[in-house]
């Protein structure tokens, strides 16, 4: 009991002092964690772990950058550098560095490391850490990877697969590339099977380790939310691989959360109330967040969120929203029947009119005041609520369970048992999991939307294949305009975009929308362009 009594005030104060220190949380992004002495103590364990964190901070503004501009979300403004103005129109040059993805190679570079390292020290020292402990942080590093790899596969739609950490001085255009499709199948392996009987679904709850006998919800730090956790990550992954019943499966019970129903999307953070996910701090306002990159200006740790979306001083306006962007929360339909816009999640709260310009707030309403407006480190959301609703809803669509899939979508669970009682269908016959769940509201009531359904077709009279078919279509096309809506300025909306267009073999889904966003001049063009597939992803030669 002594020993663990140390052990864990040596943890505290040990993390502590890395959260005081002004380099932490700043790593040369160049670096490369080979040393020999790398994890020669417990508190490196721990402190290497945070390092792989770190190298998620360097990359996480940059994939939403690359997706929002190559979707119909973002355009570049007048102050743009040539770069974004090479995303937003699919000329990337080999030296642009903002499609650079050498900093999700370092992730992935740092995580191996660190799994063979910790295995190292663990067969040299069997009793230095608790296996309890010392399995979730492996876990979360294969999870950090499998992350990282997700990223390369949504954004340039292949990846050289490395199981072992590189030296600098090796050549990564020499190892094969896995295409998509094959990428995702070996990250569901990995999250599975693990490294050395270790699989990626172990969670390490930091509140528990560090405050023994405080609840989580009274000591819930944002260090428990800075590693992608396993159900989201297995919940997308399942997803893009079609393995539907999966993702129901995984998702009823994430939402249901051991019976707190924490993650519903209910009456809590209704209207107005859902953009402070965005800005308050995570610690307090937690109901829709999942996992989090934290950014932390007094700690030097930044980004270039409102630094490219801001227009007031210092901040250098790059990036605005697009006109077709703001005109799908326009037009949306208010639950009583009025068509006013998405008040909500549209004007003053997605985007808004700032010193003359149409400016993107969702992110900035923490940092619009004189003594905010130049810290540059709101924390940039990895997974919340609304994209397992959204994935739920999906991949019930998929099943051909529309109702339920309507129900995600639209007025909620609670509107669906009152409407179908005596007739409930799977997975929203559960009463274990309704009981947690049975107040949420939908992704669309929760901001009072009207619900939406597939045009000129019934649920009722699907009485052919083909209808099934086209119903399914339509519904997925309804799912990807609210992805759009719900997650703008996310780095999602673009990459539902690519695996509806998969789906369906129709890259018009992509490639209409997106092209709407351009000049009259242009537009067909890059129509043409985006109707093949392999130029949904950035094109970037491994060997620079």
């Amino acid at each position: 009991m002594k020993n663990k009594l140390l052990y864990k005030c040596t943890l505290i104060v040990g993390l502590m002092a890395l959260g005081s220190c002004e380099s932490y949380f700043e790593p040369d992004a160049d670096d490369i964690l080979l040393e020999e002495n790398y994890i020669g103590n417990t508190n490196e364990l721990y402190s290497g772990y945070m390092g792989i964190a770190a190298k998620v901070q360097t990359v996480a503004d940059q994939g939403v950058f690359l997706s929002e501009l190559r979707g119909d979300f973002l355009e570049p403004t007048d102050n743009a550098p040539q770069e974004l103005w090479d995303i937003y129109n699919h000329t990337i040059s080999e030296d642009n560095s903002f499609a650079d993805p050498s900093g999700y190679y370092d992730v992935i570079n740092n995580a191996n490391n660190y799994i063979r390292k910790a295995f190292e020290y663990k067969e040299s020292n069997p009793d230095a850490v608790e296996d309890a402990v010392f399995e979730p942080l492996v876990s979360g590093a294969i999870r950090f990877k499998v992350w990282s790899y997700l990223m390369l596969a949504k954004l340039y739609g292949e990846a050289v697969y490395l199981d072992q950490p590189l030296t600098k001085e090796e050549d990564i255009s020499k190892y094969p590339v896995m295409q998509f499709d094959e990428l995702i199948g070996q990250l569901i392996s990995l999250m599975e099977g693990g490294v050395n009987g270790i699989d990626g679904k172990k969670v390490l709850v930091w509140s528990d380790l560090l405050f023994p006998g405080v609840s989580t919800s009274a000591q819930d730090l944002t260090w428990n939310m800075i590693c992608p956790s396993p159900s989201p990550l297995l919940i997308e992954l399942y997803l893009w691989n079609g393995n539907y019943e999966q993702v129901v499966s995984l998702g009823m019970s994430f939402i249901y959360d051991q019976g707190s129903g924490r993650y519903k999307l209910g009456n809590d953070d209704y209207n107005g109330e859902w953009i402070q996910f965005f800005y308050r701090d995570p610690i307090t306002k937690t109901r829709e967040l999942i996992n989090i990159v934290p950014f932390d200006y007094q700690r030097h740790q930044t980004n270039h969120l409102i630094d490219f979306f801001s227009n007031t001083e210092p901040n250098k306006y790059y990036l605005r929203p697009t006109e077709v962007a703001m005109q799908r929360f326009q037009q949306q339909v208010r639950q009583d029947g009025i068509t006013i816009g998405d008040r909500y999640r549209g004007e003053d709260y997605t985007y808004w009119r700032q010193n003359g310009e149409w400016v993107v707030r969702k992110f900035s309403r923490a940092h619009e005041t004189a003594d905010n407006i130049y810290k540059n480190d709101v924390h940039i959301a990895l997974y919340r609520a609304g994209d397992i609703h959204l994935f739920i809803a999906e991949a019930l669509n998929q099943m051909e369970k529309f109702k339920e899939a309507e129900a995600f979508l639209n007025d909620g669970v609670q509107n669906y048992l009152s409407k179908n009682e005596g007739n409930l269908q799977y997975p929203l016959d559960n009463e274990t999991y309704n009981a947690a769940i049975n107040i949420n509201w939908g992704v669309r009531r929760r901001v009072d939307l009207g619900p939406v359904f597939p045009e000129g077709l019934s649920k009722d009279e699907l009485d052919t294949p083909e209808k099934v078919e086209e119903y399914k279509k339509g519904l997925d096309s309804l799912l990807l305009e609210e992805t759009c809506m719900e997650s703008a300025g996310e780095a999602r909306s673009y990459f539902a975009m690519i695996r509806m267009a998969k789906r369906w073999g129709d890259p018009s889904m992509l490639a209409d929308r997106v092209s709407a966003k351009y000049p009259a001049g242009k537009r067909e063009s890059i129509r043409s362009l985006l109707m093949q597939p392999e130029n949904w992803f950035v094109d970037y030669d491994l060997s620079k």
